[in-house]
């Protein structure tokens, strides 16, 4: 809404609120008016970083509550804000859908119930979409069955992505353009996009947090806070990064933060960091066994726990834990030479940290096709899930054996526990083999969700369900990809990261596609059933383009409302 007709409408509520006032009080002579000293009105959102919000802005002459229903066609919303003092307030309005207009009716209430509610009528026409091809991908939803769908909204990342070579742009120019933006998007039952924040660097993991912000992680190694409206509340950042100290955000003493972060029930963050070590004698290939050995820089991960403050309370450091030595295809990919780390390998390439109810955490390796869980008061590790070979005689003992007919993951992402107990994975199943077996291609990887019963007494796994449908066309995810166990319907939401597209008829290599570029996501819920059946899809493309653009996501949350409850007043 332009600032004009924002004014303009003032004047015209101010006379239809005294109406209302007077109408209210007709026979109650004993009932003072709640009174306005201006407003109530709506104003945009002064943040472009969210452009579907806006302010509900007024001056009330007393104590009040206030109740919004936010009405599109047959879309229909209610936000509820607690008691506000007297004086000028700026009410936060989230949950408008793009392109819409929007009727808003606003009912005011005394908190001391001197005087009778107040209703006021505003409207809000929120903006569409970015229509430009690297502003915003192609979404689209459908129902796939008639199955129950879990209700909530649709909380995700979205990753802008070039291939490595563009003609006409230099590899610092692409590598520029894929990590300094950044997107967060909700979408409601109905498929809309209501609500959507563009940052200035790439974003991988987000959380939601007991105060109703949003935390999440930036591809330059930062832990940023937001409201609802974008504003920064809080970052923190890791110490020892390469970009170096960064104005008015709390260090944290580790080398980078990456993949993964959480909020604990405390209000500490565990999240995953990484160490770097020279080591003697490391391998120069993951294809040629008998190539050259010698010493290299190469990155480890380290789990830490810290405070708000910035303060790390326990650390855990897979050097100390695991064989530097036992690598796994894409090790030396140059991944964190991307990053700002020249020369350095990427050994265990951690993914997620899950904090478990019994105190201890899952922590996921990508280039280990591993799962561990370790106990935070000793520092041990418990058990080891994933394709038993390679490991040294001292970690035998902690593989958990494969039970039934049922397979391993690889390069897997996001495991977690569902309410049995049951370990849910992302099994990209890139590779599936260690070097220096022949591996599998592209073309015949079908990448999926899967769940595990765990039996720690006896050290067993045992696939139970994976979301494989029989006729479904098998899809190829590279990297990234989410689940989540969804409590009112039982149901799964599965993130598929990266795909990619393998030619028909061609065993091609994952460099000769990554190359090609073009890379698209979705998201699938699924029913927890044998087989499984797909209740609900998202897919997210890039627009034409001549250069290879796609789009990605990291992970996708199903959340029980959106604006998350909590924060000022929601």
């Amino acid at each position: 809404m332009r600032r004009k007709d924002c004014l303009d409408k003032i004047g015209r509520l101010v006379f239809l609120g005294y109406l209302l006032l007077s109408a209210a009080a007709c026979g109650k002579t004993e009932q003072m008016p709640l009174g306005f000293l201006s407003g109530p009105a709506i104003e945009d959102n002064p943040n472009p970083a969210v452009p579907l919000a806006a302010l509900l802005t007024f001056e009330a002459d007393r104590r009040v509550e206030a109740r919004v229903e936010i009405m599109a066609g047959d879309r229909h919303r209610v936000l509820e804000y607690g008691p506000r003092v007297p004086g000028k307030q700026r009410l936060p309005l989230v949950g408008f859908s793009a392109g819409r207009h929007h009727e808003i009716r606003v009912t005011f209430s005394d908190v001391d119930g001197d005087a009778p509610p107040v209703t006021a009528a505003l409207e809000f026409t929120a903006p569409k979409l970015p229509a430009d091809v690297d502003g915003f991908p192609v979404i689209r939803t459908k129902r796939l069955s008639n199955a129950p769908m879990e209700p909530g909204a649709t909380l995700f990342n979205l990753i802008r992505r070039l291939p490595p070579t563009v003609a006409g742009m230099s590899t610092a120019q692409i590598e520029r353009y894929n990590n300094a933006f950044g997107l967060l998007v909700a979408l409601d039952a109905a498929g809309d996009v209501i609500w959507y924040y563009r940052g200035d660097a790439l974003i991988t993991d987000f959380e939601r947090l007991a105060n109703g912000n949003i935390l999440f992680l930036t591809g330059d190694f930062r832990a940023v806070e937001i409201d609802l409206l974008g504003n920064t509340v809080a970052q923190w950042y890791a110490k020892r990064r390469p970009q170096g100290t960064l104005d008015g955000a709390t260090p944290v003493d580790t080398l980078t933060f990456h993949h993964d972060i959480d909020e604990l029930p405390n209000g500490d963050f565990l999240v995953e960091g990484t160490t770097r070590r020279r080591i003697a004698g490391f391998r120069t290939s993951d294809r040629d066994e008998g190539a050259l050995r010698k010493a290299q820089w190469v990155m480890g991960d380290e789990v830490i726990i810290f405070r708000r403050d910035g303060e790390v309370l326990w650390r855990w450091d897979a050097f100390e834990h695991l064989d530097v030595h036992r690598i796994g295809y894409a090790t030396f990919d140059g991944f964190w030479a991307q990053r700002g780390f020249p020369e350095t390998i990427d050994w265990s390439h951690g993914n997620a940290v899950v904090p478990l109810d019994d105190g201890s955490i899952l922590v996921s390796y990508r280039y280990q096709s591993a799962i561990t869980k370790v106990d935070r008061k000793t520092g041990e590790i418990v058990w080891i899930a994933g394709e038993p070979s390679g490991w040294g005689p001292e970690l035998r003992g902690k593989l958990l054996t494969l039970k039934g007919a049922g397979k391993w993951f690889w390069h897997q992402h996001w495991p977690t526990l569902d309410p049995a107990g049951a370990m849910l994975v992302f099994d990209n199943a890139t590779f599936q083999a260690r070097p220096f077996e022949k591996d599998v291609p592209p073309s015949r990887t079908r990448s999926r969700i899967v769940a595990y019963a765990l039996d720690e007494e006896e050290m067993t796994i045992e696939e139970t369900w994976s979301s494989v449908i029989p006729q479904d066309p098998p899809v190829a995810s590279f990297a990234m990809g989410s689940t989540q166990y969804l409590d009112k319907t039982g149901n799964l939401l599965a993130g598929y990261g990266m795909l990619v597209s393998p030619k028909e008829g061609r065993d091609e290599s994952w460099r000769e596609i990554l190359m090609r570029g073009r890379s698209r996501t979705r998201i699938r819920e699924y029913t927890h059933e044998v087989p499984a059946a797909v209740a609900w899809e998202l897919t997210a493309r890039a627009r034409e383009n001549d250069r290879g653009l796609g789009w990605n996501l990291f992970g996708a949350k199903r959340i029980e409302s959106f604006p998350l409850r909590g924060g000022d007043g929601l």
